[in-house]
């Protein structure tokens, strides 16, 4: 069952790639409000690629459920914390702290699962065109996914903030605020993000939603 239980939660992790978006509200960073310079959308995305790439390193977690003694059923509870930190390619981290709870069966796979995770951004230095961003703030990413033999679908929130500074003296502050959806039947997938991040729609970028 190990490749089989590898590949479960490799596709959990990267059900959070067709959306990639999150930033949670904890840290003492300006975060929440959107002031100062502007980002590019291109500079926006940059940011949450990051976080997308640092979400894959959920899957390099614990997340293994704890059979109960005696037969084990088909049905088995998940419980697992994530407790881990990404470092980013150019310096700094991400660090992401929470937890995953839900059942699964572990012969079908089919499972029903919520995370809640807080994801903190700590001098993350992302690469957009010729161009450093560094990364600074917190977001709160929630999701709830549902995995079926033929069909999975997602739903969840991301709200917080990050301030930012570039190395060609911008410097600010951006708000998030997302609600996103996603499903899939067969090859077929339909995703839908709304809400707003740095003032601007949030459908105009490529969000993480763990989908």
């Amino acid at each position: 069952m190990g490749n089989e239980m590898d590949k479960y939660v490799g596709r959990l992790s990267s059900l959070a790639a067709v959306l990639s978006l999150a930033l949670a509200a904890c840290g003492g960073d300006p975060v929440g409000i959107n002031s100062g310079d502007e980002l590019s959308d291109d500079e926006i995305q940059a940011v949450f690629n990051a976080f997308g790439g640092a979400f894959t390193n959920v899957n390099q977690a614990q997340h293994r459920a704890t059979p109960q003694e005696g037969i084990q059923l088909a049905e088995i509870p998940i419980n697992t914390s994530v407790d881990l930190s990404a470092p980013c390619d150019l310096g700094g981290s991400i660090d992401l702290d929470g937890s995953a709870s839900g059942t699964m069966d572990d012969e079908t796979f089919e499972s029903d699962i919520t995370m809640d995770i807080d994801v903190e951004f700590k001098g993350c230095v992302v690469p957009s065109e010729q161009l450093l961003i560094t990364v600074n703030g917190d977001i709160a990413f929630d999701s709830h996914l549902v995995v079926g033999q033929e069909t999975f679908s997602v739903d969840g929130s991301q709200v917080g903030g990050f301030s930012f500074t570039l190395d060609d003296g911008r410097s600010g502050s951006c708000s998030l605020d997302i609600e996103f959806s996603a499903s899939t039947t067969g090859s077929t997938v339909q995703s839908n993000v709304s809400g707003t991040v740095c003032g601007r729609s949030a459908a105009n970028f490529e969000a993480y939603t763990g989908s």
